[in-house]
């Protein structure tokens, strides 16, 4: 019988769905065929759950060993299934779709390393909204102020009347994981205050799940722009990993899950 979703789940957030198995481990992400065949995926509590996206995507990520990512991606209620991976930020410059011109009511979604609000370019019209790395929003790398600088700068931004919302999906080392950007998303499909657009200027090349994820924002009325995805028409499931996945050995990878369920993994976690 398949139990309920349990109580302390929420959007994005992390679950140890039951004791760290003995054998290796890797992240995945999990698209699922709808939202319905990803609760009850969940419900399931076989998968030990790091997070569960309920807006920008049907799906949830997980550790699975080599057996588990096998019996899941042969489940007729999953779409596709890939390994988190590291994800970099793209060089500018980044502009805004066409219509956001001087941006008056217009709210932008930066989706990036988070943006400094204090900036002179900005006024009072930039604040930290989501912080998927577990931080408090600022700004380590410099790389998500020099984005909101360009959409919506006082001097020369395209959109120098529009709101700026600090969504932070990448670390302080520079990169972040598919698993929290897709997290950044899903609060922006959950939040969004219209008219809005977003900017994710990451390279996200080749993922269903950030492909799906910025599909069904764009679907919601919220355009995105500056990502590098090289969309495919429809995810397709691999038949092997593509990339490099996060591997763990139980110990003190899960430990940190735990503690921070949307910290981002490092390098050296690789």
């Amino acid at each position: 019988m398949t139990t309920a979703v349990p109580l302390a789940m929420t959007p994005a957030s992390g679950l140890a769905g039951r004791p760290a198995a003995n054998e290796p481990s890797r992240a995945y992400l999990v698209t699922a065929r709808d939202r319905s065949a990803a609760r009850d995926l969940v419900g399931e509590v076989r998968w030990r759950v790091r997070r569960y996206y309920t807006a920008a995507l049907p799906g949830f990520a997980t550790w699975l060993t080599a057996a588990e990512a096998a019996e899941l991606a042969a489940d007729p209620r999953v779409r596709a299934l890939e390994p988190d991976r590291l994800v970099l930020p793209v060089p500018g410059p980044h502009r805004l779709p066409a219509g956001a011109a001087d941006g008056p009511g217009i709210t932008v979604y930066v989706v990036d390393s988070g943006l400094d609000p204090a900036h002179g370019d900005f006024g009072d019209r930039a604040w930290h909204a989501f912080d998927a790395t577990g931080g408090t929003g600022g700004d380590c790398t410099g790389h998500g102020t020099r984005v909101a600088r360009q959409a919506a700068g006082r001097v020369h931004g395209a959109a120098p009347r529009a709101r700026l919302a600090s969504v932070r999906v990448l670390g302080c080392g520079g990169t972040g994981t598919l698993s929290d950007v897709v997290a950044g998303l899903d609060w922006v499909r959950r939040h969004a205050r219209r008219p809005a657009v977003a900017t994710l200027a990451v390279d996200g090349a080749g993922s269903a799940a950030l492909s799906t994820a910025v599909r069904r924002l764009e679907r919601a009325g919220v355009p995105v722009t500056g990502a590098s995805l090289a969309r495919p028409a429809r995810p397709a499931r691999p038949t092997r990993p593509a990339f490099s996945a996060f591997s763990a050995d139980h110990g003190a990878s899960h430990a940190l899950v735990r503690q921070n369920p949307s910290g981002t993994l490092r390098a050296g976690e690789l």
